[in-house]
């Protein structure tokens, strides 16, 4: 209560003017923390789902509302967003309603069988269960916010000439680039997902249409773009590794080095075959014929005389102690052709020419630039047969800075400013209020706030309290009156005692 009475005291103490800043400030005040509360407890969104189809807007909301999770639509109503703590509620309410990732549908599909269901209309089922399922395996994968497959699966013949091959669409949401290493691995997730897929007939884009598989960058594909991207690439590398270097050795700031290379990106095949100068035999066959005789009687002439019994009338044509000795040998060898065949497949990637600018301060001693000369043309792997340059300067390198420079970003430094706005609306407040508050004390201060008593100025000695009582009535000094006529005959005493110092003060005033 003692409390309250002086601050009642003090508060009919304040002019007007006082009252009112006093009460603006907590006005002020007020209102602050009010924002303050209304931006901090409105909820953040994020996004759930984008480049949905109108069509399933309304599944996907109502399935959100029966969950009791808070939305909003954005796009044209293709996409929708959910406060970011209820993202997982939302997934979870959208998958147990088959709405997973824009409304695409799974193998559910199957679930619910009808008698009348033609093959035609099973084989599109099938067709959009499995681009559902591939759909959802996608966007799985980090930076990707939406996937729409397009498969054109083959009818089933009975010649393999005549049948066509699968393929396959595929329509990228991303939210960040995507590594080349990840739009592999979902070329290969959808070839693998497709029987009679080939990765090669998988073709990827996202959505700025830009060709993201079949590499644009493989052999056949090479463009200007790609080329010029990677002689940037391996000159930016090659030139950090070497100002590393420079800095290490000769400390910063006292020599710089540029590389422009030149790669040679295209893919190319090598196919050698080789024939040994001698042959390896295969197979080896002999063979060998003898024929010997020892001699006997003639040899009667062939006919039908010479079987009859009638005494020939002719001679004896041989001799009967006539021998002979036939032997005939021969050999056939099948030799082999020693041949080895080789095919090789040359990777992008080779190095043409190489040019290394190197720029020294004038501070460093020749004897150390030319050791420098060799140390990075080793470095770089210069050859002067490629053709490859290294030139080397030595000029006057400006002087740097001393002030104390920023690692980083102040933002980046302070995280996210949004967060901070409420802290720095919170501190603004209060340093105002403070400051006016200050500021009406310190008027207070030079104001009278209320007038002495009385009896409690003539007090000189001890007095009982019924005397007091018993005295009459005085009328009350002004305090304002009573100050200035202090001030008057102490301006009088001084006046008379040192005139010489007040000619001198007014002499003073008058100059200023």
């Amino acid at each position: 209560m003692i409390a309250f009475e002086r601050l009642k005291d003090l508060w009919r103490s304040l002019e007007p003017r006082g009252q009112l800043t006093i009460v603006a400030s907590g006005l002020l005040v007020l209102v602050t923390f009010y924002f303050l509360y209304s931006y901090a407890s409105k909820p953040s969104y994020t996004t759930l789902v984008s480049g949905v189809d109108p069509a399933q807007t309304g599944q996907m909301t109502s399935a959100l509302s029966g969950a009791g999770v808070a939305y909003r639509l954005g796009n044209g109503g293709t996409e929708i967003d959910v406060p970011s703590g209820s993202l997982s509620q939302a997934r979870i309410a959208l998958a147990s309603k088959g709405l997973t990732n824009g409304g695409q549908v799974g193998f559910e599909i199957f679930d619910k069988l009808s008698m009348g269901t033609t093959d035609f209309q099973q084989k599109i089922d099938y067709q959009r269960a499995l681009e559902g399922e591939i759909d959802r395996a996608i966007q799985q994968i980090d930076g990707i916010t939406s996937a729409d497959v397009q498969l054109v699966l083959p009818d089933d013949t009975l010649f393999v000439d005549q049948s066509s091959k699968a393929s396959a669409s595929v329509l990228l949401g991303t939210s960040t680039q995507l590594d080349p290493s990840t739009v592999s691995g979902i070329a290969h997730l959808v070839a693998s997902a497709v029987k009679g897929l080939d990765a090669g007939n998988v073709t990827i884009t996202d959505q700025t249409g830009t060709l993201l598989w079949p590499d644009p960058n493989a052999a056949g594909g090479v463009n200007a773009g790609s080329k010029l991207a990677a002689d940037q690439l391996y000159s930016s590398e090659l030139a950090n590794q070497i100002n590393a270097m420079l800095s290490s050795t000769l400390g910063p700031g006292k020599a710089q080095a540029r590389v422009h290379a030149d790669l040679d990106v295209d893919q190319t095949t090598i196919d050698k075959t080789t024939y040994a100068n001698k042959g390896t035999p295969l197979s080896a066959q002999t063979s060998q014929e003898n024929l010997k005789s020892t001699g006997g009687s003639a040899v009667l002439p062939a006919g039908t005389a010479s079987n009859t019994t009638t005494t020939p009338t002719y001679s004896a044509t041989g001799s009967g102690s006539s021998t002979s000795n036939y032997k005939n040998q021969s050999s056939t060898t099948n030799f082999g052709v020693d041949k080895t065949v080789q095919k090789t497949t040359v990777a992008p990637g080779n190095v043409n020419r190489v040019d290394v600018a190197l720029l020294v301060d004038s501070s460093v001693p020749a004897a150390e630039v030319a050791s420098l000369k060799q140390s990075v043309a080793s470095m770089a792997g210069l050859d002067t047969k490629r053709g490859d340059t290294l030139a080397v300067s030595r000029i006057q390198f400006a002087k740097q800075s001393t002030g104390a420079t920023s690692s980083g970003s102040p933002i980046a430094m302070l995280g996210n400013p949004l967060a901070l706005v409420k802290w720095v609306l919170l501190g603004l407040a209060t340093a105002i209020f403070l400051f006016m508050m200050r500021r009406g004390l310190k008027r207070r201060e030079r104001e009278g706030i209320a007038p002495e008593p009385t009896w409690l100025r003539e007090i000189q000695r001890a007095v009982p309290v019924a005397e007091l009582q018993a005295a009459p009535e005085r009328p009350a000094i002004d305090p304002v009156n009573a100050r200035r006529a202090a001030l008057k005959a102490e301006a009088e005493e001084i006046a008379e005692k040192q005139p010489e110092q007040l000619a001198m003060q007014v002499s003073e005033w008058l100059k200023e």
